[in-house]
């Protein structure tokens, strides 16, 4: 492999790494927890993750409390 083939797959791998944080953005982790776990495990691997992953929690006020 040429060092331009290895850089170009390097690239490809942290965009998608980026884009599988962009998509988990809203989850418990966040983005960087899984832009760092994609580029750790694989983006594929960590994109079926997402869709498993519990959704972040929102707190809401208690109900009578309003700001």
């Amino acid at each position: 492999m040429t060092p331009l083939l290895i850089l170009e797959v390097l690239v490809v791998y942290i965009l998608l790494s980026f884009v599988v944080g962009f998509l988990g953005r809203r989850r418990r982790i966040g983005f960087w927890g899984f832009f760092f776990l994609s580029l750790i495990v694989t983006p594929l691997m960590t994109s079926i993750f997402i869709f498993v992953a519990a959704p972040a929690r929102v707190r809401r006020p208690p109900p009578g409390r309003h700001r």
